[in-house]
């Protein structure tokens, strides 16, 4: 008896942990995006927009890899991203976006909390120009908005059955293929699609508290009047350094904020 509850234990346990990964379509994209430290230097990254049911999640490769990586109960110590981890990237753009139904939700980590943003998908006012151009052998239109703080420029088709895109951009009557904000601060470029299989829960996500906009602004300004030494004693880090002044010095400094947000609240 105790034989047969035992296979069924396991049996039923490795039920739960294939539930965990859920079939997608995937389409990925190039993310160009400015550099922080250097302005004049752009950087490149995989992003997906990974699709199932009437839901999409927009995130980095990295975030994603990140993710599968935490699902795993022997890598939980890694889950509140206050520790690096082996072999596999930390965090990768610190945002994701969720198309859930009717809402659209914007997650992001200010100091040592999740946070996250609601807003209905119909949120962005596009003005749509008629002219058909030709983008990647593809037939495709131009649309323009003002939203986040950025001016965007976008091309989507029809010739691709989906009605999304990178970060935001849901509510055009077709699949946006390509995005540039005026300032060329980023930039996505979609580069290929398949079937794929993922992990979308994210439990820091999920606990993750809904604030307005100008509460994630407020956050992030409060966050960046803290020393480097208040951000490791929120997530339980101690450094002793009595013989070190000059990196105690450097712990009590300032961490500012010269982070260039894709959507400026």
């Amino acid at each position: 008896m105790k034989k047969i509850l035992s296979a069924f234990i396991c049996c039923f346990t490795f039920i739960l942990n294939a539930q965990e990964f859920k079939d997608v379509m995937r389409y990925e994209y190039t993310m160009t995006f400015r550099s922080v430290l250097n302005p004049d230097e752009f950087i490149k990254e995989n992003v997906y927009l990974d699709v199932w049911d009437n839901n999409s999640r927009f995130a980095s490769e990295e975030r994603v890899t990140f993710i599968e990586f935490v699902a795993d109960d022997k890598n939980a110590i890694y889950r509140n991203e206050s520790v690096g981890t082996p072999d596999t990237p930390t965090t990768g753009r610190n945002w994701v976006v969720t198309k859930e139904g009717a809402k659209m939700y914007y997650f992001t980590k200010v100091g040592p909390s999740f946070m996250k943003t609601e807003e209905p998908i119909g949120i962005i006012t596009w003005e749509i120009f008629p002219e058909i151009e030709e983008y990647e052998g593809m037939k495709v239109q131009k649309a323009e908005t003002d939203f986040g703080g950025r001016h965007w420029t976008v091309w989507f088709t029809q010739e691709i059955p989906l009605i999304d895109g990178p970060y935001k951009f849901k509510n055009l009557p077709g699949f946006v293929v390509k995005a540039v904000d005026s300032e060329n601060d980023y930039l996505f470029e979609f580069a290929k699609s398949e079937k794929a299989q993922t992990i979308l829960q994210y439990e820091s996500y999920e606990k993750a508290s809904i604030v307005p906009a100008s509460g994630l602004k407020k956050a992030r300004k409060l966050n960046a009047q803290k020393t480097f030494k208040q951000i490791l004693d929120e997530q339980g880090i101690k450094i002793n350094l009595e013989n070190n002044p000059e990196g105690e010095q450097q712990l009590n400094q300032k961490q500012g904020d010269n982070t260039n947000y894709i959507e400026r609240l």
